[in-house]
């Protein structure tokens, strides 16, 4: 559940908390379509119920948000809530600041925790608002540096002209953003394990690494945690499988593993 105000402490505090006490850096994540809002949100209630004792956190994609409703979703994220764990919204979040700031209430009202944003869109006039917005209200923002996708290096990866003249990767400077926006966290693809251990240099221990692509887009956690990950974000190799409980306990047993 969301703390009182007098227990209040930051999202990236209650995520560490998080996986202290339940012994895992698992993050679920639930990305459900094509079927009806009622059979979505039984099966969302199931792989909750079902995986809560291995998890740190569950993130909802935006189209889990849409198919479900408001309502559904607000009943999704309080069972969350109830297993004392945050949730996340991944709505890669990049318009500019009006636009962004009306999503990201929206989004606080619902019960989230904290959310993803893309910082394509830059600081002033756009994502300025919601770094505000949320640590206001002792919430989150985790800032998008890599993506796990075949396809992600000729966007996150390109060699971009930066403000001093020199040539740089875009992920860098995203990184970079990171810090100087005092983000909550970053998304790098555990499918690139490389990329991974640039972007924790630039971070410097100060930002938690968390990585997509495990299982399924070929990441592992052995990897991704050398590289410098500290929570792991995982959905289909859990979600699709006959047996969610028990992969959700393998990949904590692995997460945590020194």
């Amino acid at each position: 559940m969301r703390p009182s105000d007098a227990q209040r402490s930051s999202f990236k505090e209650r995520m560490f908390q998080s996986s202290q006490d339940r012994s895992s850096r698992v993050i679920l994540a639930v990305d459900l379509n094509e079927a009806s809002q009622k059979a979505l949100l039984n099966e969302a209630f199931r792989l909750v119920k079902s995986t809560a004792r291995f998890l740190c956190a569950v993130k909802f994609g935006r189209a889990t948000v849409l198919n479900l409703g408001n309502r559904g979703t607000s009943s999704l994220v309080g069972l969350v809530h109830d297993y004392g764990m945050p949730c996340i919204i991944d709505d890669k979040l990049n318009d500019i600041d009006e636009i962004n700031q009306a999503i990201t209430s929206a989004y606080f009202r619902l019960g989230f925790d904290a959310i993803i944003v893309n910082p394509f869109a830059g600081w002033k006039g756009a994502l300025e608002p919601v770094f505000r917005l949320a640590h206001e209200q002792d919430r989150g923002v985790i800032v998008l540096v890599y993506m796990s996708h075949p396809d992600a290096s000729s966007s996150y990866g390109q060699s971009v002209l930066r403000n001093t003249g020199a040539v740089g990767k875009q992920y860098i400077v995203f990184a970079e953003a990171a810090v100087k926006w005092k983000a909550d966290g970053a998304v790098v693809g555990a499918t690139r394990p490389t990329v991974v251990k640039e972007v924790d240099r630039v971070l410097r221990k100060r930002i938690p690494i968390y990585s997509p692509g495990i299982g399924t887009q070929g990441g592992t956690i052995r990897a991704a945690s050398s590289a410098g990950t500290y929570y792991f974000i995982i959905g289909r190799s859990i979600t699709k499988s006959r047996a969610p409980s028990k992969l959700a306990a393998k990949y904590a047993s692995m997460s945590t593993a020194p």
